[in-house]
């Protein structure tokens, strides 16, 4: 391999940029080509006739309309239209995603139910205001675990906050915060798939027996020290649904530790981190919105296999196109240069060799 270094330098010289002259999808389309042989003693014919149906079957694709072809097929990590979309005013209920896999209806245990209700609530912009309001009336009171009593206490004083609003007409309450304050149906859905952001997350028992590793999420989050980036594994999909047929999709996760570095999570001089998969951290918030969240892949280590590697996951077809910038204003001074027009003539004593140098044959 030391002869590398020479060769590709002189090939580059004296063909090009490597681009324009590569074979690799000359090779490709010969693959392509040979799979039309199904008769192996008239390669040629099976060739010509594969050739030929899949021109025909192309032309007529084009002119079918309301048919899914590989011309217009749905990408791989398709998450839902326009038309399949939530088109509530309400944030919380215009989640996309699409769903995948064969579901299943469960029924949420009284704690996870109400840590579900609470986050969701908790992350409701519409719900802000409410959330406000009754640590003020909490405050008011002298309680001194405001945040432990607000925890427990919110969900069922939203209700009947709302639902008082919404008996008395008040304009400010719709029929979408009175659907949000009544609660969600004791019995889920649960999906061992689910496509949104360009991402495609799967659950860790779907992951088990497969090669590839869907089920690691990572959400940012504040802790002790200000912004937090928080790892785990996605246990469960999970579908809650409103009345007026509102839905709103949680991932429940096993997090691993990040709020001790050195014992639940480190970083090495690059930025790179890695996690400690015995370290879980325990916490009352096992959910996250499925729109929350980015994927992560981990890579288990040589040395110690219990610390894993985190590595982020770019999106499928979803890029981060840059706002426009105002250019400088000295852009807009365009400065032209008047160049003097030459005749064929003037060239004519031009000698275009290069002298100095040895002469250098290609063949």
């Amino acid at each position: 391999m030391v002869h590398l270094p020479i060769h590709l330098a002189w090939e580059a010289k004296v063909g090009g940029p490597v681009n324009y002259r590569w074979m690799y999808s000359v090779e490709r389309y010969m693959h392509k080509l040979k799979g039309y042989v199904h008769n192996k003693s008239r390669p040629e014919g099976s060739i010509a006739e594969g050739y030929i149906a899949e021109e025909c079957l192309t032309f007529c694709s084009r002119y079918l309309h309301g048919i899914e072809t590989k011309f217009n097929g749905p990408e791989r990590n398709y998450d839902g239209d326009s038309l399949s979309r939530n088109t509530s005013s309400f944030q919380i209920f215009c989640m996309f995603g699409q769903p995948f896999g064969k579901a299943n209806m469960q029924e949420l245990s009284n704690d996870l139910l109400n840590a579900a209700i609470f986050y969701i609530l908790q992350n409701c912009e519409d719900v802000q205001s409410f959330i406000s309001e009754h640590k003020n009336i909490l405050s008011e009171k002298g309680v001194r675990n405001i945040d432990n009593i607000h925890k427990c206490e919110f969900s069922s004083w939203f209700h009947k906050r709302i639902g008082d609003a919404y008996n008395e007409n008040d304009e400010g309450i719709d029929i979408n915060m009175l659907a949000l304050a009544r609660g969600p149906e004791r019995r889920v859905i649960c999906y061992p798939g689910y496509n949104i952001n360009g991402f495609r997350f799967h659950t860790r028992d779907r992951d088990e027996n497969k090669k590839t590793q869907n089920c690691g999420v990572m959400v940012k989050g504040e802790g002790n020290e200000g912004e937090l980036s928080y790892y785990g594994i996605i246990l469960d999909i999970i579908e809650l649904r409103y009345t007026g047929g509102n839905k709103v999709t949680l991932f429940r996760c096993d997090w691993y530790d990040t709020s001790r570095e050195g014992i639940g999570y480190r970083k090495d001089r690059y930025g790179i981190v890695s996690v400690n998969t015995t370290q879980k951290l325990h916490t009352n918030e096992p959910f996250v919105l499925a729109s929350q969240v980015t994927q992560v892949y981990y890579i288990k280590g040589l040395k110690d296999p219990t610390w894993a590697t985190v590595s982020e996951i770019k999106p499928r077809n979803l890029y981060e196109i840059p706002e426009n910038e105002e250019e400088p204003y000295q852009e807009e001074y365009v400065v032209y240069d008047v160049c003097e027009s030459h005749s064929k003539d003037d060239f004519e004593d031009i000698d275009w060799n290069k002298h100095g140098v040895e002469d250098m044959i290609v063949e």
